[in-house]
């Protein structure tokens, strides 16, 4: 679990508390809120990988495990939390496993999908979307230059695997389409999950269910994550400015525990390296 020392030094899981995981994965940092909120506490872990759940589910005793993605927080029946945590990284299994097509180092179906029990896959995606909404989506979710040649070329050939996928790269982008298959991935998976309509909905509602005093922290792994809660937590920080004298106004709601975010050691990399663009955030509810 990436940061797991970190996440338990700033959102301090007390005995009896209520703790949410909207990211439980394979249930690392689950089972550190567990401990520590030990038998009298409360501990409810969302994911929306039915697959992850299963194995959870064995890792975490004592805990509530829903079939769900943190989008849809404001639809399910949840009790006032004193943590609320969310590790938005891929878990390993989804790199892991071929047949789930998140890495271009395997030859599997375009998938992609976190919950491939709805939703359409990469293949069908780039199938049903118009060449420039495409080039958009490699543009925006991962910074690839040349973007509008690839979603030409993947348009006309319509790629069902990762295999044909980084082969479209190759022809569109040349010699160096090795370095940039990540940034294609990583786009195709961003618009696939719809993650950054996800974090915008988790962003909104997470802060209403903290109870006076209760900690959030999320994990981001690439920049337009990480932009999107520095300026979510940034704004639920800052106080108002009276208008005639420019002085704080009284009532400001929640404290910044992270002025800046908090990264990976040199250990923790060297030990795991797909921790190293992770970034921690966490604010605390001061009032109510």
């Amino acid at each position: 679990s990436v940061l797991s020392q970190e996440v338990i030094k700033l959102l301090v899981p007390k005995a009896g508390e209520t703790v949410l995981d909207v990211t439980v994965g394979l249930g690392g940092h689950a089972a550190l809120f567990s401990t520590a909120i030990k038998s009298n506490g409360r501990l409810i872990c969302l994911d929306a990988d039915k697959e992850n759940l299963d194995t959870a589910s064995a890792n975490v005793k004592n805990a509530t495990l829903l079939h769900s993605n943190f989008r849809d927080l404001g639809t399910l029946d949840l009790p006032m939390c004193d943590v609320i945590f969310a590790d938005l990284g891929l878990s390993s299994p989804h790199l892991d496993d071929p047949s789930r097509g998140f890495s271009f180092r395997h030859h599997a179906p375009l998938d992609l999908r976190f919950d491939r029990s709805s939703g359409i896959t990469a293949a069908e995606l780039i199938a049903s979307i118009k060449e420039e909404e495409l080039a958009n989506i490699f543009k925006d979710y991962g910074e690839v230059k040349g973007s509008y040649k690839l979603a030409r070329l993947l348009k006309q050939n319509c790629p069902t695997t990762t295999q044909e996928l980084s082969e479209t790269a190759e022809k569109a982008l040349g010699w160096q389409y090795k370095k940039i298959l990540p940034q294609i991935f990583q786009a195709l998976r961003i618009a696939v999950n719809n993650e950054m309509g996800a974090l915008d909905s988790l962003l909104e509602i997470a802060p209403s269910l903290l109870s006076l005093g209760g900690r959030l922290g999320i994990i981001s792994f690439h920049s337009l994550e990480d932009r999107a809660v520095k300026q979510a937590f940034k704004s639920l920080t800052t106080p108002e400015k009276d208008p005639i004298t420019g002085q704080d106004l009284p009532g400001i709601t929640f404290e910044l525990l992270t002025k800046k975010p908090i990264t990976p050691s040199d250990d923790e990399i060297r030990r795991n390296p797909r921790s190293r663009s992770a970034k921690l955030r966490c604010i605390k509810r001061i009032s109510t």
